[in-house]
């Protein structure tokens, strides 16, 4: 049986802090036989974009960029109008 955990993100306000935490994570999985790929890991970054959220030492922020798309969206007012926009003639 093989089980992949995608992210683990460790947050700490300094880097001394961090670097301990980080020690203490890998202790754990390496307790329990779960192994990370080096390749893939990122350490010490200032902010990571995670899930339409940004993590950073000082804490969660929500993205609204996903919103804004929606903001911009043009609807139709007639159906003539989007058969024009989808390029669909009677």
């Amino acid at each position: 049986i093989y089980a992949y955990i995608d992210d683990i993100i460790i947050t700490n306000k300094d880097i001394e802090e961090h670097l301990k935490y980080i020690k203490t994570v890998l202790n754990i999985l390496d307790k329990v036989y779960v192994y990370i790929s080096i390749e893939k890991s990122f350490i010490v970054y200032l902010l990571v974009k995670l899930l339409g959220y940004i993590v950073n030492s000082t804490g969660v922020a929500k993205i609204d960029n996903r919103i804004v798309i929606f903001k911009n969206l043009k609807f139709f007012n007639t159906l003539e109008a989007l058969e024009q926009y989808l390029g669909i003639a009677r």
